[in-house]
C-alpha cells in the first residue's frame, strides 16, 4: 500500500502560503502607491525577507517589483480612462511613481504607447481582452433617472430584448466582512472552477458554524481590471459574508469588501449573458449617468440559486464603485 502520510501535510502547508502571499496582494491592492519594500512586504506575509521574493515569484509568477509595478501602472490607465480631469503627472505621482519621466518611459513599455495616446482611445485597441469581452449593448433603452419612492434612491430602468429585468440603482453601502479564495487567471467560460471554489468555500464556512441561511451573502470580487489586466494574471475572488473578527485558515482570507457609493445593477440572466450584462452598464449606463467609477474593485452578488428558477434564471447584482464626474 502507498504511503500517503505526507501528502495531507503538503497540501496544508501549500494552503498557508497561499493564504500568507494573498495577504501581501490585498495589502498591494490598497497601498500600491506608498513607498513599498522588501521587508515590510515580508513582514506582512510573515515569511523572512531574505526568501520572500522567490516564494512570492513561485507563488504568483512574476517578481515582487515587476507586479508592484504592472498594478501601478494598470491603476494610473484606469485613471486616465476615466478620470479626464486629473493631469497625468499627478496621476502618474499619485499611483505611485517617482516622476512623470519614469512613468512616461515604464508606461509606453508596457502598453505600446504613451500615456496621452491612451487617455485620447488607445486604450481601446490595447484592451488586454477585448475578444473575450463582450460589448452588446446596442439593443437596450436605458429610461431617465429617477427617485424610487420606497428607497429614495436614483434609479434607471434598462429594457433589453435578450435580457427579461435590468435596473440600475446607486446605494451607499457599508463594509462588509468577507471570507475568499482567490483564483488568479482566466474566469469567462470557468463555470465549473467557480462551482468547485464556492463549494469549497461553503464547506469551510458551514463546518466553522459561520454559514447562516437566510443571512449569508455570496460574491464574486474582481481585484483588476477586466480591460487592462492580462487575464493570464488576472485576481478574482469567490467570497462569502462573514462575521468581524473572522479568522482565515488555509487559503481561505478574510478581509473587508469597502464600503461606499456603488451603482447597484440588477439583471435576471441566463448563464451566457454575464458578460453581457457588464457590457451594458460600461458602455451604455455610465456614459450616461453623470458618474465614473473608482480605483474600488468591482464584485457580482448572487441572489439566487438558478438550479431552483423555473427558467434556470440567474438572478444577480453587479457593484460598480463611482464618484461623480
Amino acid at each position: 500500500m502507498a504511503d500517503n502520510s505526507s501528502a495531507q501535510p503538503a497540501k496544508i502547508h501549500n494552503a498557508q502560503y497561499l493564504r500568507r502571499i494573498n495577504k501581501v496582494l490585498d495589502y498591494l491592492d490598497e497601498h500600491y502607491a506608498k513607498s513599498l519594500n522588501l521587508q515590510l512586504l515580508a513582514e506582512v506575509a510573515n515569511f523572512s525577507s531574505f526568501h520572500f521574493h522567490r516564494i512570492f515569484k513561485g507563488i504568483t509568477g512574476e517578481p515582487l517589483n515587476k507586479y508592484i509595478q504592472r498594478i501601478r501602472l494598470e491603476k494610473a490607465a484606469h485613471r486616465l480612462k476615466y478620470d479626464l480631469s486629473e493631469s497625468i503627472t499627478n496621476i502618474a505621482i499619485d499611483c505611485g511613481f517617482s516622476n512623470s519621466a519614469a512613468f512616461a518611459k515604464i508606461f509606453k513599455q508596457h502598453f505600446g504607447m504613451s500615456a496621452s495616446q491612451w487617455r485620447s482611445g488607445g486604450h481601446s485597441i490595447d484592451s488586454k481582452n477585448r475578444q473575450a469581452l463582450s460589448n452588446d449593448g446596442q439593443d437596450c433603452t436605458i429610461s431617465a433617472m429617477y427617485i424610487d419612492q420606497i428607497t429614495q434612491q436614483y434609479t434607471w430602468n434598462i429594457s433589453m430584448r435578450s435580457i427579461n429585468k435590468a435596473t440600475v440603482t446607486v446605494k451607499q453601502l457599508e463594509p462588509c466582512t468577507i471570507a475568499y479564495i482567490r483564483h488568479i487567471g482566466p474566469f469567462i467560460g470557468e463555470a465549473q472552477t467557480w462551482r468547485r471554489l464556492f463549494d469549497k468555500l461553503t464547506h469551510w464556512t458551514a463546518s466553522r458554524g459561520l454559514l447562516k441561511c437566510p443571512g449569508s451573502e455570496f460574491y464574486t470580487v474582481f481585484r483588476d481590471q477586466f480591460e487592462i489586466t492580462d487575464f493570464a494574471k488576472f485576481k478574482a475572488d469567490v467570497c462569502v459574508s462573514v462575521e468581524p473578527g473572522t479568522q482565515g485558515e488555509g487559503e481561505v482570507g478574510v478581509t473587508t469588501l469597502a464600503g461606499g457609493k456603488y451603482a447597484v445593477a440588477l439583471f435576471e440572466i441566463d448563464a451566457d449573458q454575464y458578460e453581457q450584462a457588464w457590457g451594458v452598464i460600461y458602455s451604455q449606463w455610465l456614459p450616461n449617468s453623470g458618474y465614473q467609477p473608482d480605483q474600488r474593485c468591482c464584485y457580482e452578488k448572487y441572489l439566487n440559486d438558478f438550479r431552483t428558477h423555473a427558467q434556470q434564471k440567474h438572478i444577480i447584482e453587479i457593484y460598480i464603485p463611482i464618484k461623480p464626474l
